[in-house]
């Protein structure tokens, strides 16, 4: 597996909200993902509207960055096709050629997972580090309402596939690192609130992805990430939660160490709804 400078990638995934308005300057475009999958349905556009980042459009998680749920084995947010990633970023004006930056608030995992799916679809995708949070602490001014709709409407040509993906039948025979980031009980089977059943993929070992967050709801610096990941760096790396949301920040944090990780998609919502799938539980980390 092979790693880059650590600087530059972290450069390449991330920006700080002192150097955002320089690239909003030069053109980058603002999309506010707020979301948390424990909230009511329209929560994330309700405290957009209630305070955003200037000039930034609200993207809805389970619209533009999640597929339609066809299939209970692709599990809770099976990823979108590339119309359906088009015609969401036509909707909000979003011009492929230009740096798109999104945000959320931290723990909610939206932008991370927003920024993979971008990534994925081949545009130049980037997380505010820190979010919502980080720019008010700041002193940065908010906008309040919903923006006037784009001039014009345009579906936004894309390519999916420029991030690695597994399918659940190449994970059977997975030889590399797997990592379950949910939290430490769900991974053990202690408890499954959401999912058709209790444990985790055989293999795999825990980093819940909680800890992928400072103090102030950043990225962590490369030596605490190292700390956290406790991985060899000569082997591939897959990660996954219960439905690809969470992961893409494990993913997001790989990436910014400048290793390239695989997501599983389905995460343990859709490795589970099929009875016949090996499962683990206790402690294997």
């Amino acid at each position: 597996m092979h790693r880059v400078s650590s600087n530059s990638a972290r450069n390449d995934v991330l920006i700080g909200v002192n150097d955002l308005p320089a690239a909003l300057n030069a053109g980058a475009q603002l999309l506010d993902v707020r979301w948390e999958l424990t909230e009511p349905p329209g929560t994330g556009h309700r405290q957009y509207l209630a305070g955003h980042l200037p000039g930034a459009r609200f993207a809805d998680l389970e619209y533009v960055f999640t597929g339609l749920r066809l299939d209970r084995n692709d599990g809770r947010h099976p990823l979108p096709d590339a119309e359906r990633i088009g015609m969401g970023l036509g909707a909000l004006g979003i011009d492929p050629d230009l740096p798109i930056v999104v945000y959320d608030r931290p723990g909610s995992f939206a932008a991370a997972r927003a920024w993979w799916v971008l990534r994925w679809a081949g545009l130049n995708a980037l997380v505010l580090d820190g979010g919502f949070p980080a720019w008010q602490a700041n002193g940065g001014t908010v906008e309040t309402g919903e923006l006037p709709p784009p001039a014009q409407f345009t579906t936004v040509t894309v390519t999916t596939g420029n991030l690695p993906t597994i399918t659940t039948e190449e994970l059977a025979s997975f030889e590399g690192t797997l990592l379950d980031v949910r939290t430490p009980e769900r991974y053990r089977g202690e408890n499954e609130p959401i999912d058709p059943r209790a444990g985790h993929i055989p293999g795999a070992v825990n980093r819940p992805v909680p800890e992928f967050w400072d103090g102030s709801g950043r990225l962590p610096d490369q030596k605490k990430l190292d700390e956290l990941l406790r991985i060899p760096m000569d082997r591939e790396v897959v990660a996954y939660c219960g439905s690809g949301v969470s992961a893409a920040q494990v993913v997001f944090a790989l990436a910014s160490l400048g290793v390239e990780a695989t997501l599983y998609p389905p995460g343990w919502s859709g490795w589970s709804a099929d009875p016949s799938r090996l499962a683990e539980v206790g402690d294997q980390s």
